[in-house]
């Protein structure tokens, strides 16, 4: 039987293998194809070598960043040149060993993810989490892990070509429209999730409401083991998944968990000592009365309106939101502000854009340019006694590096905040 390194191999034709994207995940992807015995030339957009019709000649694999999209010019050329083009993570896969426990879905990936991978470690098993949370499938593998179990968050940019990842089972949290200016509509980004049910290697599927409505609307059928979780319910939940969105978030993972036959009271124990991630819905922070909540991770609009929903019945609450258009439709998002809110503060690409939604609902709107300035003015709306919710709705790309440092600078900008009034 063919291993996973003669695959590659013969793949590649004896040639160097063609890497799009010099980060994390194209570094990796190096690292794992030496390993095969391979030599790589990386492509970078940006300050790397350029890719052309004369370089696709020279190779007869080429593998891309999730952050390539399918019709990004270098693998029109490959493809051209006759080049089997793959996705990072898909590469990966042709080394496992171990399994895969795919979870994938609009918003609740990295929670999700970061839990399972701990709750199974607790439980004795060898897992660890790969993806998008941070550490690329290849990288996994390049640093023996074959063998382990691997809890692989998977964006729709990383499915929607799938050929080779083949999941044991899979987590579907729900889903939204998002990424529109990468998809050319809801049913692409819905049927490039999607490819991870089919691709399933056991009847091991759990799913939101959402997901078997979408799949309902666009005529497509979800497999008859396909376990359901409603979303419009809070569970019961241990801390710190007590809250109605959190607690559908551990739902998903008590199903899976009852799929596998693990301990029920094993997993309970293991949420008793998580910690959720970052910037998701964090803790408040008090300044002179008033609280931020930082919910930097909400970088859809799905998830914003989860977190606005939240807070409902909250006095005096302040929105603070925008980012990079993803050419979404935005109505939703600002009849919730409305409900909510008593007014909004806006940053990033979709300012105005939102500025004129809301102001049709008649909530006062402020405009800043950054975030120090948008914390002042949000505080000065709320008020004594108020609160400020973080909720951007859209990803950061244009005036921050990626969430977690766009959580980090409210979270600075806050301190500023607070150290300010102190002194006065």
């Amino acid at each position: 039987m063919e291993s996973g390194f003669d695959t590659i191999r013969r793949l590649a034709h004896g040639k160097p293998v063609a890497v799009f994207g010099a980060g994390v995940s194209g570094k990796a992807v190096e690292r794992l194809a030496n390993k095969a015995g391979l030599d790589c030339v990386l492509y970078a957009e940006n300050g790397g070598a350029v890719f052309d019709s004369s370089a696709a000649q020279k190779h007869a694999l080429a593998v891309y960043s999730p952050a390539f999209r399918p019709d990004n010019k270098w693998i029109a050329a490959a493809q051209n040149a006759g080049c089997k083009c793959v996705c990072e993570p898909d590469f990966a896969a042709l080394l496992c060993e171990g399994k895969i426990i795919a979870i994938t879905g609009t918003n609740g990936k990295t929670t999700i993810t970061r839990f399972l991978e701990k709750a199974l470690c607790d439980c004795g098993i060898d897992a660890v989490a790969a993806g998008n949370v941070g550490t690329p499938l290849s990288q996994i593998y390049a640093d023996g892990g074959t063998r382990k179990t691997v809890v692989c968050e998977l964006s729709s940019f990383q499915t929607m070509r799938l050929e080779y990842l083949r999941p044991d089972a899979l987590i579907w949290t729900n889903f939204d429209a998002d990424h529109l200016d990468w998809h050319k509509d809801l049913r692409e980004y819905f049927l490039a999730k999607f490819n991870l049910v089919a691709a399933l290697k056991s009847e091991v599927f759990i799913a939101g409401s959402s997901v078997e409505s979408n799949a309902e609307k666009f005529g497509i059928n979800l497999p008859p083991f396909a376990r359901i979780f409603d979303e419009s319910k809070s569970y019961p939940a241990p801390a710190p998944f007590s809250s109605a969105m959190q607690s559908r978030n551990y739902r998903a993972v008590e199903m899976l968990w009852e799929a596998l036959g693990l301990d029920e009271k094993a997993l309970e124990n293991s949420a008793k000592t998580f910690a959720v991630p970052k910037f998701r819905f964090s803790s408040p922070k008090s300044v002179g009365g008033v609280r931020f909540f930082n919910d930097s991770k909400a970088t859809n609009v799905h998830a914003a309106v989860a977190a606005l929903r939240e807070m409902k019945g909250e006095k005096n609450l302040v929105w603070l939101g925008g980012g990079k258009d993803k050419n979404c439709d935005l109505r939703e998002l600002a009849d919730t502000v409305a409900q909510t809110c008593k007014a909004a503060v806006l940053i990033g690409q979709t300012a105005e854009k939102l500025a004129a939604l809301l102001s049709q609902r008649n909530i006062p709107c402020s405009m800043e340019a950054d975030m120090q300035s948008a914390a002042a003015r949000c505080f000065e709306l709320a008020g004594e006694s108020g609160a400020v919710l973080f909720s951007p709705a859209f990803s950061s790309f244009g005036m921050f590096a990626g969430y977690a440092d766009r959580g980090k600078c409210f979270d600075e900008a806050v301190l500023c905040l607070k150290n300010s009034k102190e002194v006065k």
